[in-house]
């Protein structure tokens, strides 16, 4: 993947998670789908051994458990002018997508050795988890809002 890629994917996670938007439940899946190509994308060029599969499952449920928390943390409510249900995110969660990437890009720039790529492509999976744990938390509140 090249750095073009990485910028607009950044941009577009930057954009998406810091500003206050209407949860619409149909549209919960597409982040998850953007970080799953993005982190299918960069195993595929890797050798697939046991460790390394191994690796990719633990780096994708410390995700799992990342995101359980951010979402928990999510803030979901009833927008008072509007009547909306919203949703915001948090720099923190950002900040740790940005640093991933930034790992994940410097390994590849440095032409670091193949177990380095293969944990920096590993960590790819920590988002990919928070991001599907993160937007399960936000369905259910939004369901809890709307069931009021």
């Amino acid at each position: 993947m090249n750095m073009t890629s990485y910028i607009i994917i950044l941009i577009v996670v930057v954009i998406l998670s810091l500003r206050e938007r209407e949860i619409r439940p149909s549209r919960l899946w597409i982040m998850p789908v953007i970080f799953t190509y993005l982190a299918f994308s960069n195993v595929t060029h890797l050798d697939l051994s046991f460790g390394s599969l191994l690796l990719y499952l633990l780096c994708l449920v410390i995700g799992l458990a990342l995101g359980a928390w951010r979402g928990m943390l999510q803030k979901v409510r009833v927008n008072p002018s509007t009547g909306k249900i919203t949703s915001q995110g948090s720099i923190a969660g950002v900040a740790v997508f940005i640093a991933v990437l930034l790992v994940k890009v410097f390994a590849e720039y440095w032409g670091a050795h193949h177990s380095f790529l293969s944990f920096s492509t590993a960590l790819l999976f920590v988002p990919l988890g928070s991001v599907i744990a993160r937007r399960y938390f936000i369905y259910q509140k939004y369901r809890q809002l709307v069931a009021r």
